[in-house]
């Protein structure tokens, strides 16, 4: 047999204390009527007190406890199919992977940093659908909308900017890919969450708001990097260098905000700006728990039976043969 909350256990503490209050309320009791009359005469003062009575009584109270407690650990046995009801929300993460994110002006990196939001926001989520896209001039689908959460945090792992050759920033073919995407979901509870430092190279912000009201898809985008910026590594074989502009001087790529800002408040989202992990993370939760959550499926499935209501049964059932056995002291053949 299993157990649902083992841990009320602890309450079992309090059945050996009352069994030794009872035996010291006994032996009090025997020493004071002692004291009141010769042994002899107690039989016919107290004619309906009796040792055994008093053990009987206390064990059915006891029993009535322990039963009491194991009714609270919360006993499972058996197995029964549970109609299972998934609520959520459809989410699609799109992660930036221009060579600008290679920027380390967050530590380790832009791209490491927004990797980890994804991963620990994906392990923060319940009945959800996930997917991911990656982008930078085009959008590529990682993986389609699913609850195979485990699989999603593979491909982040794995994800780079060499995965796609074709550089630069468009929020457009990000939203559209999104769109394709949430083509067969729900028409509420729609999230594309967009971790990027903002770089639009495209200018693509227009259309793409234009499109995300369209397809009725909340945006949330979360700006990694800083506004006094860094170089963008460059690594040729086992050599590093920095990117270069066409003046041979080391190009410095911020953190620009206002493409980002018009995405989320165009389409009902929020702008967050990534500092502190943790807190941005609270952010995005906070938006994501506002959303109307559709119901996603139905399934059935063998859990354990829950019989705490029996045990429960016989619990109450010494406590009322207790009741029904107290009766009234008789003192010198007097009710009391």
């Amino acid at each position: 047999m299993d157990w649902a909350q083992p841990e009320n256990i602890t309450w079992l503490i309090f059945l050996p204390i009352f069994i030794g209050l009872a035996i010291y309320v006994y032996n009090w009791r025997k020493r004071t009527r002692e004291k009141f009359a010769d042994s002899a005469l107690l039989p016919k003062l107290f004619p309906t007190d009796s040792k055994s009575d008093y053990v009987v009584k206390t064990i059915i109270i006891a029993m009535g406890f322990l039963l009491g407690v194991l009714a609270l650990m919360d006993p499972l046995f058996g197995e029964e199919e549970v109609k299972i009801k998934r609520e959520g929300v459809d989410i699609i993460y799109a992660l930036d992977l221009s060579n600008s994110m290679n920027a380390e002006d967050v530590v380790p990196s832009r791209i490491e940093r927004a990797k980890k939001i994804i991963s620990e926001s994906i392990g923060r989520l319940g009945g959800d659908r996930v997917g991911l896209i990656v982008f930078a001039a085009d959008a590529y689908s990682i993986s389609p909308l699913t609850n195979d959460y485990g699989a999603i945090q593979s491909y982040i792992t794995t994800a780079n900017p060499e995965l796609i050759s074709q550089q630069g920033t468009s929020y457009s073919a990000v939203i559209a890919k999104a769109a394709e995407m949430f083509e067969n979901a729900p028409t509420t509870g729609k999230l594309l969450v967009i971790l990027s430092d903002g770089e639009d190279n495209e200018n693509s912000v227009s259309k793409a708001i234009d499109l995300a009201k369209d397809k009725n898809i909340h945006i949330v985008t979360m700006g990694i990097g800083t506004k006094s910026g860094g170089p963008i590594p460059v690594r040729e074989g086992q050599f590093e260098s920095f990117k270069l502009d066409r003046n041979g001087e080391t190009v410095i790529s911020k953190l620009i905000e206002s493409s980002m800002l018009s995405l989320a408040q165009s389409t009902s989202g929020v702008y967050i700006r990534v500092n502190q992990t943790g807190e941005s993370l609270d952010q995005l939760h906070r938006f994501l728990n506002t959303l109307d959550r559709e119901v996603q499926d139905m399934a059935m499935r063998k859990d354990k039976k829950h019989i705490y209501q029996f045990v429960l049964i016989f619990a109450l059932l010494f406590i009322f043969i207790d009741t029904l056995t107290t009766d009234h002291k008789l003192f010198n053949n007097k009710k009391q």
